[in-house]
């Protein structure tokens, strides 16, 4: 095997790690929990904050963005402790178009305070990094019953629908390629 051959494995591994990393922190995941409580914390964002550029005042260095974040705690079947970031994603990435936080913040109050403690179907992406207070942000909340699994239905055609499309990118590429050889 040559060196050039070993390249390619290498950026060809290389590529499908990134884009599953991609697709594992965005698609949408769920968990079955029961939620325990909720909690609004402030948040400070110096600089920019991706958003828009802020001035800086002369003896003071930037400007700081506060905004509140909302976070559902929660208790999984198993017992292990979740706690969820409840935060819009408004019109930016991923595409969750997620603007009701607050009222997902109640709800999330009402299953808290019920005093079946229900058992809850928590949509939400991303991960929990707790060296970077990194929380996954909850998307939907829905009552349903302790034994409830989930099949990622969309999920699933997403990535089947992927792959179909990187398989026919791929032949069409090789094909354009190999007509274009001189020989």
């Amino acid at each position: 095997m040559g060196a050039m051959q070993k390249v390619k494995i290498v950026t060809g591994v290389a590529a499908v790690v990134v884009i599953a990393l991609f697709l594992h922190y965005n698609l949408p995941r769920t968990s079955v929990v029961q939620i325990t409580g909720t909690d609004v914390k402030r948040a400070d964002s110096a600089g920019t904050g991706g958003v828009t550029p802020q001035t800086t005042d002369p003896g003071k260095g930037p400007l700081v963005r506060t905004h509140d974040v909302r976070f559902i705690n929660a208790l999984s079947r198993d017992g292990k402790i979740m706690v969820f970031r409840n935060e819009d994603t408004g019109w930016g990435w991923p595409p969750y178009f997620k603007f009701d936080s607050a009222d997902l913040t109640a709800q999330a109050q009402s299953f808290a305070t019920d005093s079946a403690k229900p058992f809850v179907r928590i949509t939400y992406y991303g991960w929990r990094i707790r060296i970077f207070s990194m929380f996954p942000n909850a998307v939907n909340l829905k009552a349903v019953d302790r034994d409830y699994t989930h099949y990622p239905v969309f999920n699933t055609v997403f990535i089947i629908a992927l792959l179909v499309f990187g398989a026919l990118a791929y032949r069409k590429l090789r094909l354009f390629f190999n007509r274009n050889r001189i020989p």
